[in-house]
């Protein structure tokens, strides 16, 4: 090659070379700062679709708890599987009468995970109002709050991340951090909210629902009542009232950790009791044992057994 075919080589690949810096990377390499911009996922899983199963968690009825749902998950092709979750997520529970999570059209955009904290950006749609939502009440605030609760634990579920940071992708004052604001939870100072991490007073836990369902007594509530008893001996909303009405006062109570049965179906917890009767004597039961039983991912009394513990102070 002589002196000139080596100058129009060279020329050739330079040009080669500067036509090539206006691509784009492939999808899934470009990892920046979660906050600073657009984010893809920072680890797409490769190949044709797949399946796994996962625990996600929902809101459980106006209980203000959660529940579980396993659920077979489809991994599209190049898709985290955080990503896949949240999909799952916005697609909603089975429970026909659940409430969507989030607004609607919410869309995940992308998950990266950087030092133990999972990013997930969403579109602008997440500050949309719910399509039953009158405004900035006490209760959809607190729907609101149970959202990311039920995005957190699905996502922590693994134990791999300790917390979620949620990041809104604004078609408009893109410099602004992306970082959720208050502003999601009605609040109009519009402060960035930190990572998110698990709330075990949220959780599924039997001495969470014990509690709710104690509370539930206390106040003399059937519709509340009604979440935490278990549908399995036919009770309706007009026999539990007719339990309540005819039930002591509970004045006070005190929940313990339970233990849960080996194969996951029941769990125990204990609670103090003070009871009130009809005509005006109190009973203390220390140490009452509570059986509960899992039921679509909550935890139930049968009425059976609340209608014994109800009746102790009559003994």
């Amino acid at each position: 090659m002589n002196k000139k075919q080596l100058i129009l080589t060279a020329i050739l690949t330079l040009a080669l070379l500067l036509s090539g810096c206006g691509q784009q990377p492939p999808e899934g390499l470009i990892k920046e700062n979660p906050d600073s911009g657009l984010i893809i996922d920072a680890v797409p899983q490769a190949g044709a679709a797949r399946q796994a199963t996962d625990t996600l968690y929902f809101g459980y009825g106006d209980t203000g708890l959660l529940r579980q749902e396993s659920r077979q998950i489809t991994l599209l092709p190049n898709e985290t599987r955080e990503k896949a979750l949240v999909r799952a997520l916005l697609e909603g529970a089975r429970d026909a009468g659940s409430r969507p999570l989030f607004p609607d059209k919410t869309e995940v955009l992308s998950t990266q995970a950087q030092d133990g904290v999972i990013y997930i950006t969403f579109n602008e749609a997440l500050y949309d109002r719910y399509a039953d939502e009158p405004g900035p009440q006490a209760a959809s605030i607190a729907r609101r709050q149970l959202a990311m609760d039920a995005l957190t634990a699905t996502l922590t579920e693994s134990g791999e991340y300790r917390s979620v940071q949620v990041l809104v992708r604004a078609e408009e004052n893109v410099g602004r951090s992306m970082r959720l604001t208050t502003r999601f939870f009605w609040q109009e100072d519009e402060t960035t909210v930190p990572p998110l991490t698990r709330q075990s007073g949220r959780l599924p836990t039997p001495s969470a629902y014990a509690g709710a369902l104690l509370t539930a007594w206390q106040d003399r509530d059937p519709e509340s009542l009604a979440h935490f008893v278990s549908a399995r001996e036919g009770q309706t909303l007009a026999a539990l009232g007719g339990d309540l009405a005819a039930a002591p006062a509970l004045l006070s109570f005190a929940v313990y950790d339970g233990t849960v049965s080996p194969d996951g179906g029941s769990a125990v917890v204990c609670a103090d009791l003070l009871l009130r009767d009809a005509h005006g004597g109190e009973t203390a039961i220390d140490a009452c044992p509570l059986r509960l039983i899992s039921e679509g991912g909550a935890w139930k009394i049968l009425r059976s057994q609340l209608m014994d513990i109800m009746g102790e102070s009559n003994e």
